[in-house]
């Protein structure tokens, strides 16, 4: 089941909160949640809590003004492991790595050219739009916080529609223009900004951190089945380069044949589940993505062995489909 960290949700929480104490909804139907303080909150609850944070501010943008509240603290464990790195460039490996921590409830892909970089985010339910102007809100603001500055992306790409008046207020905040109805949510900005050191960078802390994170992801897995901690471990990869039985197998802590024994118990296979992930991931970029850059995002070697499964999946070679997703 999908879920964000209690930090993350709490944070949301205690911004409603403080502008609406005497509510009874906000009190009723959380209190005894935020009181017992679990670990994890399920994605139903916390779209729940923005529904309600909607309804109470009148604020149809309600999530966009919680991005902006966000604190790198807000992200917990990752919030600490971002603000240790030394650029932009690695805070934003860490996001892709260990994104789950905070909210299991997306795929975050980094792509990028000769000139520009990429973040895009694909949710893995169907969420609304507070939840998702939370999540790229929050990107923002968070690079602001890091490198102390007011740097603006050149385009936010969003996968619903605002009115005019909302528009204005989300273009005069990021500081650039913003279409609607796009196929994915996505913040375009220059390629230089990865190189732009983070203010509070501490090489050996981020090293400490970084181990202290990858526990936690690993813990997080622990709760569900191996089929999904398998699912789960490659959808956190950035890229699917050198993924394979054996690294994924040391990152589970068993042998390649136990995980293959396993996983065979519940009719599946290292293989299917990455093929499944790569099938995922080359849909969200085959649109807008160099099929070079899609070969190595999808961890392969050759452009030959991405023909080989594109023929597989929709008997057609990735050109052809990338020519129809462009109307030619």
């Amino acid at each position: 089941m999908h879920s964000t960290s209690f930090v993350y949700f709490y944070s949301a929480w205690v911004y409603l909160h403080d502008r609406f104490t005497d509510d009874k909804r906000l009190q009723g139907e959380f209190v005894e949640l935020v009181a017992s303080r679990p670990e994890r909150v399920t994605l139903v609850e916390y779209e729940r809590l923005l529904e309600v944070g909607r309804k109470l501010s009148g604020d149809p943008l309600i999530g966009f003004e919680l991005g902006k509240a966000i604190q790198l603290h807000d992200y917990g464990a990752l919030g600490y492991l971002v603000e240790t790195s030394k650029d932009l460039q690695q805070a934003i490996t860490s996001l892709l790595h260990y994104d789950a921590i905070v909210a299991d409830i997306g795929l975050a892909v980094f792509t990028s050219d000769s000139d520009n970089a990429k973040l895009t985010w694909q949710p893995k339910n169907s969420l609304g739009k507070q939840a998702i102007l939370r999540n790229m809100t929050a990107w923002v603001s968070a690079a602001r916080q890091l490198l102390r500055s007011t740097l603006s992306p050149n385009q936010l790409q969003l996968s619903f529609s605002v009115c005019d008046l909302e528009l204005q207020r989300l273009q005069t905040w990021f500081g650039c223009p913003v279409s609607q109805n796009c196929p994915e949510n996505a913040l375009s900005f220059p390629l230089d900004f990865l190189t732009m050191p983070v203010a509070t960078v501490d090489s050996l802390m981020h090293e400490h951190i970084e181990q202290a994170v990858a526990k936690s992801v690993s813990a997080l897995c622990d709760n569900h089945d191996l089929k999904t901690r398998v699912a789960n471990l490659l959808a956190a990869k950035h890229s699917l380069a050198g993924v394979n039985q054996a690294s994924m197998a040391k990152a589970l802590n068993m042998s390649v044949r136990s995980m293959q024994r396993k996983l065979k118990i519940q009719h599946t296979s290292f293989r299917t589940l990455l093929d499944q992930e790569r099938k995922h991931r080359f849909e969200q970029l085959i649109d807008n993505t160099r099929l070079l850059d899609i070969v190595d995002a999808l961890g392969f070697t050759e452009q030959s062995a991405l023909n080989k499964v594109c023929i597989k999946w929709y008997g057609k070679s990735p050109s052809k489909l990338k020519g129809r997703a462009k109307g030619e």
